[in-house]
């Protein structure tokens, strides 16, 4: 009887024991599975190099970098266009660069995020067909201007992550913005006697038709797409 007792005892603290073991192990398992899911473990793409669409951009390259500072959330970005907007009265050739750093609210490079950047928009304006006055004499000539929009652009946007990256933004860019622009050219004119001459002169006209810029500032919005190493 006693013997019976004893390999029942002995039966009982093994299972007990074997129980400990098993809730031990799962004890270790989920708090290595806790573990796992501390470590970040998406690899960040440190350099992206893509297109943008939109205004003022309309279409141009892009390039942005993530640095560690912060965490991983300062980015440097540049940006590049050049691109004609021709009209009846004008043709006008836009050169766009901006240069600025994004602010990501997430650690890997990705997400939302706030950025700050410095454009300068160029255009290269040809008058065509525009009527000149000198001494009495007028006449029709062209006039070409070159002049620059400086802009301080404030943007929220959203960037999405893996090899190939999709993003958006919207902002404001903030600038004086001319209404006038003075314009100095050649044009030709029938004299007295029938002759055709040439003379110089200077007008004064409105600012032409940019999209996306007004009197007050630059509006800023664009789609862009690219790559990520």
């Amino acid at each position: 009887m006693k013997y019976y007792f004893l390999m029942l005892l002995c039966f009982v603290s093994l299972l007990s024991y074997g129980q400990e073991i098993d809730n031990s192990s799962n004890t270790i398992e989920v708090e290595d599975f806790q573990e796992l899911d501390s470590i970040d473990v998406y690899k960040i793409k440190r350099l992206s190099f893509g297109i943008k669409l939109g205004i003022p951009n309309i279409a141009g390259f892009s390039l942005e970098g993530i640095t560690p500072l912060l965490g991983n959330r300062i980015a440097p970005f540049a940006d590049y266009s050049s691109f004609p907007v021709n009209t009846v009265d004008t043709d006008i050739d836009l050169t766009y660069t901006e240069f600025g750093s994004n602010f990501y609210f997430g650690n890997q490079g990705k997400g939302v995020y706030v950025g700050i950047g410095f454009g300068n928009l160029k255009p290269n304006i040809t008058f065509k067909e525009q009527e000149f006055e000198e001494n009495g004499n007028r006449g029709i000539g062209t006039a070409v201007v070159s002049t620059q929009i400086k802009t301080t652009n404030l943007k929220l946007g959203v960037k999405t992550g893996g090899r190939v990256y999709f993003r958006l933004e919207l902002g404001y860019g903030i600038g004086t913005i001319p209404t006038t622009i003075e314009l100095n050219g050649t044009f030709t004119y029938t004299d007295g006697d029938g002759n055709i001459q040439t003379g110089t002169g200077s007008e004064t006209e409105d600012f032409p038709a940019i999209p996306g810029v007004s009197t007050n500032g630059v509006l800023v919005g664009n789609f862009g797409f690219g790559v990520s190493f």
